[in-house]
């Protein structure tokens, strides 16, 4: 029974983030290919294409990333896992790459008398055909079988992956110092309850690191290109840097806020919603967290045959070679829209 009454809320957020997810983007699964239809010149002004690119999803998937060194295979029954070790499910390898002790540079986040923090460093990597999500409100810890309490930070290791794309962040936990055993299970099936262990190892780090995928995507569009699908003609107007005069709205070091900005005109018969929370972005292959303090930022309902403008924004390293947005056109079949940002 109460396991019953656990999946309760559970299946009312999944149902909550599937409903909002069909107000965004197109939502008939026999929904068209985005289509190239033309550019905006200098002038402003719009030409047909002479010949437009159908993007067939065959052409769909970036180049795969591959890890500089191999993480350690892991046999398809373990449940057990150690730094240096890749947990795999259904095409998603998890890696467990470092844990050791974690302090605050925040003087007003510290832990309680006779406890610590730890941190746990992951890289995740969809190697699947389809979407894939991780976050760290599926890691619980247990310190000598006692539950421990969650931190997080700016780092933290949530991202939902298209197919080849990687991710890397951390899970925090406060713990006892005379702790003799951490564990922090990872539960990657909400249904039936599965879980995996990862074992805390104190101060390890193994020294992994990952090959950055700097390939832009064969299906990627440029600014000025003028895109139709069934329902959205798009129009990619912009990509620049956004520097904001708030200083408390600023970016973590090496990294800069990058924006496009997109023109949205509904062809359809019917409503259709567009957001910036369907929007993801790469750099190098790599997620990148959204950034949502600028006023234009793209969120509307239109009417259709009316129009929307409106700019997308993440935190991304200063030095990535290839930073795409990629734009889910439709729920159910996961299709992507990828803009290849380039400052003009």
């Amino acid at each position: 029974m109460k396991k019953n009454l656990k999946l309760v809320p559970m299946l009312l957020c999944i149902c909550l983030f599937a409903a909002f997810a069909l107000g965004s983007g197109s939502s008939d699964s026999d929904s068209s290919e985005p289509v190239k239809v033309g550019e905006v010149t200098d002038a402003g002004n719009t030409s047909d294409s002479n010949t437009a690119v159908n993007i067939t999803t065959e052409n769909n998937e970036p180049e795969k990333n591959t890890a500089s060194s191999t993480p350690t295979p892991a046999a398809t029954n373990k449940t057990e896992y150690k730094v240096g070790e890749t947990f795999t499910k259904d095409g998603l390898n998890i890696t467990y790459v470092s844990s050791g002790d974690w302090e605050s540079d925040n003087e007003f986040i510290t832990p309680a008398e006779g406890k610590k923090f730890i941190r746990l460093l992951f890289h995740v990597d969809n190697q699947s055909k389809s979407d894939k999500s991780v976050t760290s409100f599926s890691f619980k810890c247990y310190a000598d079988g006692y539950d421990c309490s969650q931190k997080y930070n700016d780092d933290d290791l949530s991202a939902s992956l298209s197919s080849g794309r990687t991710a890397d962040g951390a899970v925090y936990f406060e713990v006892p110092t005379d702790a003799k055993e951490i564990e922090v299970e990872y539960e990657y099936d909400i249904f039936s309850d599965k879980k995996v262990k990862f074992i805390f190892e104190g101060n390890n780090d193994s020294g992994l690191t990952f090959e950055k995928n700097t390939a832009v995507s064969a299906n990627a569009f440029h600014v000025g290109d003028i895109i139709e699908t069934k329902k959205l003609k798009i129009t990619y107007l912009k990509a620049a840097e956004y520097k904001s005069d708030n200083m408390f709205l600023q970016p973590d070091e090496g990294n800069k806020y990058a924006y496009i900005e997109l023109e949205f005109e509904n062809l359809s018969d019917s409503d259709q919603t567009v957001s910036y929370f369907s929007f993801g972005c790469y750099a190098d292959g790599s997620s990148c967290s959204g950034f949502y303090g600028m006023d234009d930022a793209l969120s509307a309902n239109i009417s259709a045959g009316r129009k929307a403008k409106g700019t997308v924004a993440f935190q991304v390293p200063t030095d990535a070679a290839t930073v795409e947005f990629e734009f889910e056109d439709n729920f159910w079949t996961e299709s992507k829209i990828v803009f290849l940002y380039e400052e003009k």
